[in-house]
């Protein structure tokens, strides 16, 4: 009797092992400053003095009636 040889079969026992990869993420962190500008409103106050003329009389206002309302006072 002859022998035949088959072609093998092959038992695969696989195995892993860890091995770790760094992954770098950078994180930036800005820290901004906004310049808002907000009007303030600044009164300057100043006073004046003012001198008003009435001007050189014509007469001596003498003719002028007096109005009495019988009050007692003269100058009503």
């Amino acid at each position: 009797m002859g022998v035949v040889q088959c072609d093998p079969k092959y038992i695969v026992n696989d195995r892993y092992t860890e091995r770790e990869v760094t992954y770098v993420h950078p994180i930036v962190h800005v820290d901004r400053e906004h310049i808002v500008y907000v009007p303030r409103h600044v009164y300057e106050e100043r006073t004046i003095h003012e001198v008003i003329d009435p001007g050189y009389p014509d007469g001596c206002g003498c003719n002028k009636q007096k109005r009495n309302s019988g009050c007692g006072w003269s100058w009503i």
